[in-house]
């Protein structure tokens, strides 16, 4: 099973995490509806899915520094608005 893993091209099991991180989502969505937790949940998700976007597609550990840090600050920000925006409905 571990060598079937290494013949598969990194960017396609990236690919695959981030559907499975997408239905996840939804089915968390789907099965606990308007939870108070769930919106912490979901962004967790989301900072991990533009994580794996931000190495993997856009490579940016091989970024300038500073390209590094802004990135990682606006997939920050989004999962926080997340949250802050979820606060704010109630």
């Amino acid at each position: 099973m571990n060598h079937l893993i290494r013949t598969i091209p990194r960017p396609v099991l990236t690919w695959l995490a981030l559907l499975a991180l997408s239905f996840t989502g939804l089915l968390l969505g789907e099965w606990f509806g308007h939870r108070p937790w769930l919106p912490l949940l979901v962004a967790a998700i989301i900072w991990v899915k533009g994580s794996l976007v931000a190495h993997y597609f856009i490579e940016s550990h091989t970024a300038h520094p500073f390209v590094r840090w802004l990135l990682r600050v606006f997939i920050a920000v989004v999962p926080l608005a997340l949250v802050i925006s979820a606060g704010l409905g109630k």
